[in-house]
């Protein structure tokens, strides 16, 4: 039977084209790039493409994509199709995963080379992200990233190049899967789902302040104090397996007497720890100060998990153990 598949365009690289000649803006709209997408009458699948915006995916907010959530359930095709830019892709599919409680596919995808561009991308990510959202084997498997033929599960995945077409990558698992020769291929059965589900059901904005903060060589207190300053919560990305200057102690265990402080590392691979170090300002401290470890969720994911349960209110007990839960660690 054939697959339906809504695609839902946001802009970015993938739409851009040039008015002078040098610069480019997204100008171009879903059924201009699906035009130019060779070979996708050949895929089992009926495809009607949405226009939910033109932007730059820096300036996509929380109600871009909990427009494209709220079409998306009321809809009934069988997949869906996310494409914008790649600079905040791997957030917009981790807040998808989160939000998408629903046994059919939601695909990620965009493009590193314009259109004006040799070798540009778009067509050839396009049409195997449609190939993955008609797919049966894609079901019950949340959101994920597909890029370069290559499948990436949203709560593992990451951007890890400027330029590269190559840029997403999975730093602790690898790629969820491939689509070769024109067919899915998933290395592995469905897991456990990302989706918060009635946890927050309510949610039809994300007015919170929960600011990340990288940890920097001899950096001074006070830019933790100033960051800190009228959040809801604060994401620490940590030196090595989750610490901070010996000097930030106190004033950390100050602040999260007042709000949750979740620790991450800053190197973009492996968990943050729990239990190996215990100088002032590592992990055994800082959790005896009030800090939750993140496990392997980086600071990035760490911040859009905790930003939607206080929007839905949830209880900062609630919100610890759900960090600790997603960050998969201990």
């Amino acid at each position: 039977m054939t697959a339906r598949v809504t695609m839902y365009f946001l802009g970015g690289t993938i739409s851009m084209s040039s008015a002078d000649g040098h610069s480019v803006r997204p100008t171009l709209s879903g059924d201009d790039l699906l035009a130019a997408v060779p070979g996708l009458e050949e895929v089992d699948a009926e495809v009607t493409a949405e226009q939910v915006a033109r932007e730059q995916s820096g300036s996509l907010t929380y109600a871009h994509l909990l427009a494209v959530l709220e079409s998306a359930r009321s809809s009934d095709s069988d997949g869906f199709v996310l494409v914008q830019g790649t600079d905040t892709l791997e957030e917009s599919a981790y807040l998808l995963d989160l939000l998408w409680d629903d046994p059919r596919p939601f695909v990620a995808t965009g493009a590193m080379r314009n259109p004006t561009m040799a070798g540009a991308d778009g067509a050839a990510n396009l049409l195997t992200a449609v190939r993955v959202a008609a797919s049966p084997t894609a079901r019950e498997r949340g959101a994920c990233v597909v890029f370069a033929d290559e499948i990436h599960a949203a709560r593992h995945v990451t951007k890890s190049d400027t330029a590269s077409i190559s840029t997403f990558r999975s730093p602790n698992t690898g790629p969820a899967g491939r689509v070769l020769e024109g067919h899915v291929h998933f290395f592995s059965p469905p897991g456990a789902r990302s989706a918060l589900g009635a946890d927050v059901s309510n949610v039809t904005t994300v007015d919170v302040e929960v600011p990340v903060l990288v940890t920097g060589f001899g950096q001074s207190v006070r830019t933790l104090e100033a960051v800190a300053d009228g959040a809801d919560a604060l994401v620490l990305a940590g030196f090595g397996a989750g610490h901070v200057p010996g000097w930030w102690a106190e004033a950390v265990g100050a602040i999260a007497e007042r709000m949750p402080v979740i620790m991450t590392s800053r190197t973009h691979s492996g968990p943050a720890l729990v239990e190996t170090y215990g100088a002032v300002g590592a992990e055994v401290d800082l959790q005896q100060r009030g800090v939750v470890m993140g496990g392997y969720l980086d600071a990035l994911k760490a911040r859009l998990l905790v930003s939607v349960l206080l929007a839905a209110g949830t209880h900062r007990e609630q919100i610890e153990a759900a960090v600790r839960r997603h960050g998969g660690y201990r």
